[in-house]
This record gives C-alpha cells, structure tokens and sequence, in this order.
C-alpha cells in the first residue's frame, strides 16, 4: 500500500528530497535538493538545503520548498493566494476572509483587548483632543 503524501502545509524532516518551487537568486525553480538542517522557532522555521549541483544554501523558507510530486498543487495554492490578494486589492472580500467574518470570528487585535481598557483609552484621547 502506497504511503499517504503530506499535505504542503506539513513541516520537512531533516533528509527529505525537495524542489525548489520559488526560484532565489543563485537557485532556480524546480532545482532537486535535500534537507541537511531545520533552524528557527514556532511559526519562523527555516531549512538548510544541500541541492544536487554540490551547493548548500540556508535559511530557506517552506514557502519557497515542496516535496517532489507536489509541484502542481504548490502552483494551484499559489495561484489561489494570488487571486484571493487580488481580490482584496480590488476591495472585494476574500473567500476565507468572508467565511471567518460569518463566524463572528474578526481576529483583529481589538477581540484580544479587554473593554475596560479600550474605554479608557477612549476617554484619554477625548480629554486630550478636547481639552
């Protein structure tokens, strides 16, 4: 039974096979590499990636690695991104975005902000702007 292939979103492992699927100055796209060190802390990771021509390059975002054999649902992410950023641009509301807001679930930073001090920080700017 063939194994089950990560989604793009899941974490490489020190030795996995990789492409490059954003091209950087000195690596094209499409260029076969190999995981050689993880670096970084919760959502700031980092890879360090000994590529087939001999080269190492390091602090290489998951955004710019996919998994040989992922490539084109790296693309269709990708182009969805695009056009969900466009949309945005356009000043129409983004899918996800439309979704969360349904759910009552806004995330700005005045949901983590408790009342009380968003009150009094109301009335600092009044009597400042008032007086």
């Amino acid at each position: 039974m063939p194994r089950k292939m990560p989604s793009l979103e899941t974490p490489f492992k020190k030795g996995e096979k990789v492409l490059m699927a954003r091209g950087i100055p000195g690596i094209s796209e499409g260029t076969p590499g190999k995981v050689k060190l993880i670096n970084g802390l919760n959502n700031w990771v980092r890879y360090w990636v000994r590529f087939d021509d001999g080269r190492m390059i390091g602090q290489i975002s998951q955004d710019d690695l996919v998994r040989r054999g992922q490539m084109d649902a790296w693309m269709e992410r990708e182009v969805a991104r695009e056009q969900a950023a466009a949309a945005t641009a356009a000043g129409q509301e983004a899918p996800t975005a439309a979704v969360e807001s349904a759910a009552g679930g806004g995330g700005g930073a005045a949901d983590l902000i408790p009342a009380h001090l968003l009150e009094r920080s109301k009335a600092a700017k009044a009597r400042r702007l008032g007086g």
